[in-house]
């Protein structure tokens, strides 16, 4: 976990710090409150939110430093240039000329909400009109949020909002990520949170690598602890996922163990896109499925044909079985982001009906069904692939004719379309640590998708 230090000007701390080596994006919070930072509970709401966005701003591969400082004490010119000049110096200490720096000024010092005490307003005249430093974006901090004068039209979060926030498998409130130009790709998201996901260790409490640990609390419920693990369990994983999952899914022992196994394909510990450990595993049958479903959330904000059948999962004891060879972390994150543009691509609707039926939440998935005990998982379409695309005057079978016919075939790191798509995922699979190519196929006959394990 990231450490903060203290940060001095002329003998008195006005800030906690934190930098690394890498990234460009930079957070400045200004905040009489700045102290209350190290608290994950402060003793009073001034505080809130705080620690909050130390933590999961932090972990942001493009974040290069979070600083919090003072907010001037007075209106006095000389007391704001102290905090404007002490920002400034840290900053230029960070020796990098490519950065972003987001600027949140909370409004008011103390406890007091009057003009008199709105040191926020005065500090942000004074960076608007001297410009210490190039600034991407600023905004303000409340506790309330509502009808302060800002004559800047400048946004306001709130420190509550944020606050509430704080448990590990939350995401910051979308607007605020908005701002600080956050957009990160859901799965990328599913492995920062879940990174410490089935470990045998005394810090990893609820996802354990042993399912014998996990049904203990699932099933064997003895006390108010044992529910309150069970229901933490269920809310990590689908928020992470970012869909809900139905509980029936998890009232039946079989289905919760699988679901269980076919998570350590996609994330955690034992994924070969987030370890190199000798007992890594990548994308299986059943991973693909939650990928799918991630997807098709995406698209629809639902996932209800995904879930008509109650006992999806328990005939599904070979869900864990391997669709993509071992590879490096770099690889194996590419192959299932490539997996995952797929699913969008097929998914999406493309004509302008098409597109307000979207709207209605009639999806393009007629049916998803596990086969061969979780070994071959299909996905049938309300579209053909052998039929002329509404925008293309021939069909998706034609076109991937087309393109691997050609002498020089383009790739493209981010699938533009259905056929980069199909595309960045042929090149994907053909990768293996041992050899080539993999022990899974994925083809799409007619109106149908399948993924299937050979293995």
């Amino acid at each position: 976990m990231a450490n903060l230090v203290e940060y001095f000007s002329q003998d008195r701390c006005v800030g906690n710090v934190w930098h690394k080596a890498e990234g460009e994006r930079i957070i400045i919070v200004v905040d009489d409150s700045f102290k209350l930072v190290t608290h994950a509970e402060p003793p009073n709401a001034h505080g809130y939110g705080l620690k909050v966005i130390f933590d999961k701003l932090s972990r942001y591969d493009d974040t290069r430093a979070i600083g919090f400082f003072d907010l001037p004490q007075s209106t006095e010119m000389e007391e704001i240039q102290l905090i404007a000049n002490t920002i400034q110096a840290w900053v230029i200490g960070l020796e990098t000329q490519q950065y972003k720096l987001y600027l949140l000024v909370d409004y008011f010092h103390g406890q007091e909400t009057t003009k008199s005490k709105a040191h926020g307003l005065k500090f942000v005249d004074y960076w608007y009109e001297n410009k210490p430093l190039k600034t991407e974006k600023i905004a303000h901090l409340s506790i309330g949020g509502g009808d302060l004068p800002n004559p800047y039209k400048l946004e306001c979060f709130r420190k509550n909002s944020i606050h509430d926030h704080k448990e590990d498998y939350k995401l910051l409130p979308e607007d605020f990520l908005h701002w600080l130009d956050i957009y990160e790709h859901p799965l990328s998201r599913l492995w920062r949170y879940s990174s410490r996901w089935f470990l045998n260790d005394e810090t990893t409490t609820l996802i354990k690598h042993n399912f014998v640990e996990v049904r203990k609390f699932l099933f064997n419920s003895e006390n108010d602890r044992d529910v309150y693990q069970a229901d933490q369990y269920k809310i990590k994983i689908a928020h992470a996922l970012q869909v809900e999952i139905p509980n029936n899914w998890w009232e039946n022992e079989t289905s919760a163990h699988n679901i269980h196994e076919s998570l350590k394909c996609l994330a955690g510990a034992f994924f070969c896109g987030q370890t190199s450990n000798n007992a890594r595993r990548n994308l299986s049958v059943g991973a693909a499925y939650l990928i799918a479903l991630m997807a098709h959330q995406k698209v629809y904000r639902n996932t209800e044909v995904f879930m008509n059948d109650a006992d999806t999962w328990i005939n599904c004891s070979q869900a864990s079985s391997p669709i993509f060879a071992l590879q490096d972390k770099e690889t194996a994150r590419k192959s299932a982001i490539a997996l995952y543009d797929l699913f969008i691509c097929l998914f999406t609707p493309r004509r302008q009906n098409d597109y307000q039926e979207c709207s209605l939440k009639k999806s393009l998935v007629r049916s998803v069904c596990f086969y061969e005990a979780g070994r071959v998982l299909k996905i049938q379409l309300n579209w053909n692939a052998q039929n002329q695309s509404s925008d293309r005057q021939e069909s998706l079978a034609q076109s991937i004719k087309t393109i691997l016919n050609q002498d020089n075939i383009n790739t493209y790191e981010v699938a533009q379309n259905t056929r980069t798509a199909v595309l960045n995922l042929l090149l994907n699979m053909a990768i293996s640590e041992t050899g080539f190519m993999s022990p899974g196929v994925i083809y799409m006959e007619a109106d149908t998708l399948v993924i299937a394990s050979t293995k």
